[in-house]
């Protein structure tokens, strides 16, 4: 039999009748299926931050990564700092390698210049529908005589008045300086870590950055952040400075 495409016939609009009555509803399975796929592809990040919103002891697969710095990135700014540092990698990390001095290599710099070597920042995400801002890590260094002369003494011009600790890392001793500050709303918390290598004071600082949750409206429904475990993470960062 001769079939006339141009034709219309029974069995044609029989035809283009089924396509009709069929094409909405496999469009809408495949947009379904699609949507799904999309949504888990979207949602897999968001998914690692919420598991470590909780206690790094409850024993979930994304706690642990976060206490395991033998699985996190190194980097290995030999070029310029001379040291290496391990870090989770959903954390942003920033190399200065071709860096020119500043007075920012420290948050307690009072103006002497050096060299900011490393920047890391910790998202909101890290502790979801928390207060949490961010928090910043940063390495940096200055062979300047006044920077040398005060790098181990408390600050005088408003930051750390006392040391609060030692320790000891990877067979270097660094004196501890803890600092608060706030303004608008906004809470700043300052761990510093220094010591002399090499004729040049280095500084390892974090800064855990916190809103005030009643300046948020209530629908967002915060909570406030786990400080503990921000801590604990930041600490174990600084935990693997090492010199090279």
């Amino acid at each position: 039999m001769k079939i006339e495409w141009n034709k219309v016939t029974w069995y044609s609009k029989l035809l283009a009748l089924a396509l009709f009555v069929a094409l909405p509803f496999i469009g809408f399975y495949y947009g379904i299926r699609y949507g799904k796929i999309v949504a888990a592809i979207g949602q897999e990040p968001a998914t690692i931050a919420t598991s470590t919103a909780v206690s790094p002891s409850a024993g979930t697969a994304a706690a642990a990564y976060y206490n395991d710095s033998a699985e996190w990135q190194t980097d290995a700014n030999n070029t310029t700092g001379g040291f290496s540092l391990a870090y989770p990698l959903d954390f942003d990390a920033q190399d200065n390698y071709s860096v020119s001095p500043s007075t920012d290599w420290s948050l307690y710099a009072n103006d002497t210049p050096g060299m900011k070597y490393f920047t890391l920042t910790v998202p909101r995400a890290f502790e979801p529908q928390t207060n949490l801002v961010d928090a910043t890590l940063t390495i940096g260094a200055s062979g300047n005589n006044a920077a040398v002369t005060q790098c181990l003494a408390p600050d005088a011009s408003g930051g750390p008045t006392i040391a609060t600790s030692s320790v000891t890392i990877n067979n270097v001793n660094f004196t501890v300086f803890t600092s608060t500050s706030a303004g608008a709303g906004n809470y700043y918390e300052t761990t510093s870590y220094r010591t002399l290598h090499a004729g040049k004071c280095y500084a390892v600082e974090y800064t855990v950055h916190s809103g005030q949750i009643a300046n948020y409206p209530s629908s967002y429904d915060l909570q406030p952040f786990n400080g503990q475990q921000i801590d604990s993470v930041m600490q174990n960062i600084v935990g693997t400075f090492k010199f090279m």
